[in-house]
């Protein structure tokens, strides 16, 4: 991959169902993606190691690791509100950083390689990030999703390899019956359902929430809301609340 295809990769068109406005992806400027791919050539430089997985943001406790991506082309729509876009908008670092990790997994792909290279240092990070907590957690994707099948399945085999840690996220991608098989089938990796029965974003309003509530129990599907950020609200978010790694159906206040 040559950097003039890295670049095009952020031209891809998405889904504007949720939100047309924030169909493109417009806040990474040519100078951030010209950074983040030197980065990742360098990345692939047996003398150069990065922290790849950081310690996440204000509402996550010190035990969970974060992993992100570009928001919008790689979660492939554009919803109205969308935490991730708004990072990337304020913050040039985070740019960056979601652009360098995306730059590295396109160019480990179809790279055999780089693919065993990518994962084994990954692994290494968890390994040791498993020796400091006793809820050692990581959370693929505050921003981004599983744009490829070959992406998925490194994070499947990392969590399948690592079971002494736990991971959770998000996907709007993956269809429902492709999250039921994979929580089914490892233990220690929880899939949260972006899209409540395939078709309702799982945040909003009071009304809205009851809403999603009453079509899970018209699924009979269990479903777990999230009081974060809510009046008099107690919850520490892999602390004392640990449904997102067990529950697919979770619902969040808009805030």
């Amino acid at each position: 991959m040559n950097f003039k295809e890295f670049k095009n990769y952020f031209k891809k068109d998405v889904t504007k169902k949720y939100n047309v406005k924030n169909s493109k992806n417009i806040y990474y400027t040519n100078n951030d993606l010209k950074i983040a791919y030197q980065k990742a050539i360098q990345f692939y430089k047996k003398n150069f190691n990065p922290i790849l997985l950081k310690q996440g943001n204000l509402k996550l406790e010190k035990n969970v690791l974060i992993w992100d991506l570009p928001s919008i082309i790689t979660c492939k729509h554009a919803c109205n509100g969308c935490y991730a876009l708004k990072s990337e908008r304020i913050y040039k670092n985070t740019r960056i950083m979601r652009a360098y990790h995306l730059a590295i997994v396109l160019m480990a792909i179809d790279h055999k390689r780089k693919m065993n290279y990518l994962q084994k240092y990954l692994q290494n990070e968890i390994n040791e990030h498993v020796k400091n907590f006793k809820l050692p957690v990581v959370r693929i994707h505050s921003s981004g999703d599983f744009f490829n099948k070959k992406y998925l399945q490194l994070w499947l085999q990392i969590a399948m390899n690592n079971k002494a840690c736990n991971f959770y996220t998000y996907s709007k991608i993956l269809t429902n019956n492709e999250i039921d098989i994979i929580n089914k089938i490892i233990s220690n990796f929880n899939i949260v359902k972006s899209l409540i029965n395939g078709k309702f974003i799982n945040f909003g309003d009071n009304e809205y929430i009851e809403k999603l509530v009453n079509i899970c129990k018209q699924e009979k599907e269990p479903c777990h809301v999230c009081d974060y950020g809510q009046k008099d609200s107690k919850m520490t978010c892999m602390g004392n609340c640990t449904a997102c790694l067990h529950c697919s159906n979770v619902i969040f206040h808009k805030h």
